[in-house]
């Protein structure tokens, strides 16, 4: 089995390619004389450089993640799926918990696959099409469901820089 992505799965690779223009843009403005003050500058490099790490390291490092399921392990290719191959065993899942993120005018569940104490594997109802049926493949497994967790921002936004 593997895990398909959503249109909204691509929508995010072209807004972090939105913002990776608009930080090389900024950065360009230090080297070349565009009359621009500089404390400008710095400001919108600051104002683009947050949302470009959220999405690139938040959104298509940990949840925009392509999984093929093997027999007894599962490969992992961030970044859509253009990253490196990762492989998990099975037998080093101790579980997995579930949460919902609240969005404008709907909510979306997240699967977390748990290693070591530490979420490794995001499994995401925005990016996978296919998200019931990999929720339901991984019950199947008989991996161990530790409960529902609330979402925290917070929280997530330790866990991308955790990570690193």
């Amino acid at each position: 089995m593997k895990s398909k992505f959503k249109y909204g799965a691509y929508i995010t690779a072209v807004a972090a390619g939105y913002f990776t223009l608009l930080l090389l843009a900024g950065f360009a403005s230090y080297f070349f004389d565009l009359g621009i003050p500089i404390i400008f500058c710095v400001i919108f490099n600051l104002l683009v450089i947050f949302p470009w790490l959220w999405i690139v390291l938040g959104e298509l490092r940990t949840k925009a993640i392509r999984v093929e399921f093997g027999y007894d392990h599962f490969i992992v290719r961030r970044y859509l799926g253009w990253g490196p191959p990762t492989t998990y065993y099975f037998r080093d899942i101790e579980g997995f918990q579930t949460a919902i993120l609240p969005a404008r005018g709907t909510s979306y569940e997240f699967l977390y696959l748990i290693s070591g104490g530490k979420k490794v594997v995001k499994f995401s109802q925005f990016y996978h099409k296919n998200y019931e049926e990999l929720k339901a493949y991984i019950e199947s497994l008989r991996i161990k469901y530790l409960g529902f967790e609330q979402f925290k921002y917070g929280q997530e936004l330790k866990e991308i820089f955790e990570k690193l």
